[in-house]
């Protein structure tokens, strides 16, 4: 079956029954028949059929889940809800691309796990509303529901905040751009000395128009606002958050920096909660993601009120004073409906964080003993660990078959209860072009995909790669582009190499990238396919 991600239960019948604008559309959920109708109505007319939606609460228990029956005239769909409805569209669209399809049937398919999430870095390059979009549309084909929005970091702020205008104002704007690592240790790695980012960010309207338009796909929207390190953006523009208020500039060298905000002082707490007031009205989903990752404790070691709130409040560490501060985020977001989400170097005080934090698995931190004693404590987590789903390295880095092996025994983890799902996260500090963006993420969107839905038991690489190359023209004539091959396969190296936007030397052979030639590069790619 030409189908991703792999459903639970399926079998190929005889026959085959039409897919096209000559099929009739009925039963109930509007919303999803209303869909179905407009996507019918975009092909040839064909073979006559009916599409029939049927609401079964007895049968289909999982919200997202349904099933498919269909023989040479009639298509029947079961589902619970409006979400169930619409993924076995989705389904349906992937098995007839042709204008017909075969006679099928799909048994209570539904997901392994709740959240199944991509993030787009928007901070270090900022993409239009009209590619997140389309990168939106890819989601909802492969039946992924969330988008987390990576809108903050040291090299840029990209959401307005009307209480602090500065923030796009300036702190949007950096004055060049690092585009290599050769010398990085050293403190003269290269750049493009041209300023980038004034007027990229993202007006409250324009954030509300991508929340609307996820919704209709069954997409929540995740915002991140990284605090309180990857703040060298905003602090830039209010000083004042920063443990020794000195003026600073927007970061234009990517890593990780020392000027991160004082939690001894109640600015950053105040600056905090203004902006998820802000953001929270725009952003319905039932999470917030505040980042909490890389955090170094320079600064507070040395800084007087860092110092005496530990002692204030009876502290350990810096650790804990992050912990205090992420509390403190927590509790005020369950003010507004939604836990908190921070990366998993929250759990360095996970001795005194509270367990509705959810923790974003990407990095081992000496062992895993911590992450899985969070979830012994009832703690849960969301798997992006670098090493399998990390998009912007080269596929002889990360082939698709490492990508495919992300799963919870893979990490160690016994029992999943625990776990909520699935993310791959995309990092942008060396893609500038949509180009390259494509190249290394629609594959590997489409094979996480499967990681989140299907059950382990079921999941076969040889399999999920012959069906994505028999799915390949269908991904493409929607403009999501799957790399050759021997590409994603990790053995075409010299080509591999050159698409790398990495982080260390040892993988890299050219130590910058040039915006034309990327385009002109992966413009080949894409016509030689």
């Amino acid at each position: 079956m030409k189908l991703i991600p792999r459903p639970v239960e399926y079998a190929i019948k005889e026959g085959v029954v039409g897919w096209s604008s000559s099929t009739q559309v009925t039963g109930d959920f509007p919303k999803t028949i209303e869909q179905a109708k407009q996507l019918l109505a975009q092909k040839s007319a064909g073979k006559a059929s009916r599409l029939h939606f049927t609401k079964d609460d007895e049968r289909i228990k999982d919200p997202e889940g349904y099933a498919i029956k269909s023989n040479k005239d009639v298509i029947q769909v079961l589902a619970s809800t409006e979400t169930g409805a619409f993924y076995a569209l989705m389904s349906l669209e992937q098995l007839g691309e042709s204008g017909e399809m075969e006679c099928c049937f799909v048994r209570d398919d539904a997901p392994k796990y709740a959240y199944r999430s991509f993030q787009l870095d928007c901070s270090r390059h900022f993409w239009t509303v009209e590619k997140i979009k389309s990168i939106l549309r890819l989601l909802a084909a492969v039946k992924m529901n969330t988008f987390h929005w990576h809108l903050s970091d040291d090299q840029g702020w990209r959401a307005e905040i009307k209480k602090y205008p500065l923030l796009t104002e300036k702190g949007s704007i950096r004055k060049k751009t690092q585009i290599g690592l050769v010398g990085y240790s050293r403190g003269n790695e290269p750049y493009e000395e041209k300023e980038y980012g004034r007027g990229l960010f993202y007006t409250q309207e324009q954030m509300k128009e991508v929340v609307a338009y996820a919704a209709d796909l069954h997409i929540q929207v995740v915002p991140e606002i990284d605090m309180p390190g990857h703040m060298v953006a905003a602090i830039a523009c209010y000083p004042e958050l920063s443990c020794t208020g000195e003026p600073a500039e927007v970061s234009s060298r990517w890593g990780v920096m020392d000027n991160i905000c004082c939690c001894g002082k109640e600015n950053i707490y105040n600056f905090a909660k203004d902006v998820i007031d802000e953001l929270c009205e725009i952003f319905p989903a039932p999470y917030f993601h505040i980042g909490g990752d890389e955090v170094p404790k320079t600064r507070w070691k040395t800084c007087p009120a860092c110092q005496a709130k530990i002692k204030e409040l009876g502290l350990k560490d810096e650790n804990a004073l992050q912990g205090y501060f992420n509390n403190e985020m927590a509790k005020y977001l369950r003010t507004k409906g939604k836990r908190m989400i921070g990366w998993n170097e929250v759990l360095d005080a996970s001795d005194i964080m509270d367990t509705d934090v959810i923790a974003q698995w990407w990095v081992y931190r000496g062992s895993k003993t911590r992450e899985l004693g969070w979830l012994e404590k009832g703690g849960n987590l969301i798997m992006s660990m670098w090493g399998y789903v990390y998009m912007d390295h080269p596929y002889n880095v990360r082939p698709l078959s490492k990508t495919y092996k992300m799963t919870a025994q893979a990490l160690g983890i016994k029992d999943k209860k625990g776990v909520l799902g699935v993310e791959c996260p995309q990092w942008c500090e060396y893609i500038r072009t949509e180009e390259k963006l494509d190249f290394l993420s629609f594959a590997r969107i489409i094979t996480v995909a499967e990681v989140g839905w299907t059950p382990d038991h079921k999941m076969d690489y040889k399999d999920f790669e012959g069906r994505l190359e028999a799915l390949r023209s269908f991904f493409e004539s929607h403009g999501w582009y799957i790399p050759p091959q021997k590409v994603y396969r990790g053995k075409a190296r010299d080509l591999a190499t050159l698409t790398y936007a990495g982080r260390w030397n040892m993988w890299r052979k050219n130590s910058y990238w040039e915006v034309e030639w990327t385009k002109k590069h992966f413009g080949e790619i894409i016509k030689k396919k």
